[in-house]
């Protein structure tokens, strides 16, 4: 039986500096060639990038590049009789770029270093994971909340680089939104229209 790590918490540090998708990009999707509505496209623009995007996005991956910390209230321990020294800690947002710090509070209440993790699984489609050095275990962290801190940068690297079907994802969402104002709710814009929808559910990141 795996004793899990429950609590968890995921921060935004460092914001993406672009968007996935350009205004230019939208207006010229939408086939607007006038600055009228200039303000309200980039509105939908940014609606639908967060409606996807990042720890509350239905993608559950990082778009554009940016930077996550992530707590946890333990490292993630073997039960007696469990053959594997260690279990290994999930990066919950698709694609990870490179896991930068990992820092916990010892036993002691002093915050403290780890150096000796390996990374695995880094710009796969799938979320990275780390697991200690060879032949190493986890420490042991002082149990509170978020005695465990991960610093990540996550996403695909500059919006060229977003793949085609998230960025016509997006694109998809901001015309239908765009075409059907009457239908701009709150309740229409928090969900995804169909055919974006079949778009993204095959790469959707399906983290618990």
């Amino acid at each position: 039986m795996l004793r899990l790590v429950t609590e968890r918490a995921l921060r935004l540090v460092t914001a993406p500096a672009e968007p996935a998708v350009t205004l230019d990009e939208a207006k010229r999707h939408t086939r607007i060639d006038h600055n009228d509505d200039d303000g309200y496209i980039a509105s939908l623009v940014d609606t639908a990038i967060s409606l996807i995007d990042g720890a509350s996005g239905w993608l559950g991956r990082a778009l554009v590049t940016q930077t996550w910390d992530y707590a946890l209230d333990m490292f993630p321990r073997r039960c007696a009789g469990d053959v594997r020294r260690y279990l290994p800690i999930v990066i919950p947002l698709a694609p990870t770029a490179t896991v930068s710090t990992v820092t916990y509070t010892a036993q002691d209440g002093t915050d403290t270093s780890l150096t000796d993790f390996r990374t695995f699984n880094v710009a796969a489609s799938q979320p990275a994971y780390i697991v200690p050095a060879i032949d190493g275990s986890w420490p042991i962290a002082k149990c509170e909340p978020e005695a465990v801190r991960i610093r990540f940068i996550g996403g695909y690297g500059n919006a060229t680089k977003v793949p085609s079907n998230i960025r016509h994802a997006i694109l998809l969402m901001v015309g239908h939104w765009y075409e059907h104002r009457e239908d701009s709710a709150a309740m229409t814009l928090n969900s995804i229209p169909l055919d974006a929808k079949r778009l993204l559910t095959p790469i959707r990141n399906w983290r618990g």
